[in-house]
């Protein structure tokens, strides 16, 4: 979004405008709901616009295609793609953070999804949540025989400060692990490697 926009509170498809209430609680109840594989494709899109309207309409999908990119500009990962947080794990930090850095009980306060997502990517360092989202993102050095300690230490703060993967995720990193696997295996077959 550029500085001059104002915040959207409603989405137009196919000429017709349909109001949403963007409060950060109910963006995320809304992911929630997206999130849940118990739910058919129709009745998930219906219910997560439900999160942010009163009377979605009856084909939900396309007004939620419609708030993707409106939404969700772009994800918060590290460059090999691992996720660095989690709105359920990380809520006391979020919260401590905000209140922390400008004041805002996220208790109580209203917030727009983007400012909400605006500030939570703009944290200080200092606060405990930047420390966390630090620790998540920064690589592991490559081993030598002067940086045992740090690599040591890195490794337990790695472990303490680890989200912990859901279902899908699992799968997910089981998926890309046996890629990886394969794709070196066959590199090593191309150059005739034992």
């Amino acid at each position: 979004m550029r500085l001059q926009d104002r915040l959207p509170r409603s989405v137009t498809v196919d000429g017709r405008r349909y109001r949403v209430d963007l409060d950060f609680r109910n963006v995320l109840k809304m992911m929630d709901v997206l999130a849940r594989t118990d739910l058919l494709g129709g009745s998930r899109a219906y219910l997560a616009l439900k999160c942010l309207m009163r009377r979605p309409p009856r084909n939900a999908a396309p007004v939620l295609d419609a708030l993707r990119p409106i939404l969700f500009p772009e994800t918060r990962r590290s460059a090999d793609g691992q996720k660095l947080t989690d709105f359920k794990q990380d809520a006391a930090l979020i919260r401590a953070a905000f209140l922390q850095a400008y004041g805002i009980n996220l208790w109580r306060d209203r917030l727009h999804w983007l400012e909400f997502a605006d500030l939570l990517a703009g944290i200080p360092e200092g606060s405990r949540y930047s420390d966390v989202i630090g620790i998540r993102a920064r690589p592991m050095p490559q081993a030598t025989k002067y940086n045992a300690r740090e690599r040591e230490w890195l490794m337990e703060a790695k472990a303490r400060c680890a989200l912990q993967m859901d279902d899908n995720e699992r799968e997910a990193n089981y998926s890309r692990c046996v890629q990886n696997v394969f794709a070196g295996l066959l590199a090593m077959a191309r150059k005739g490697e034992p």
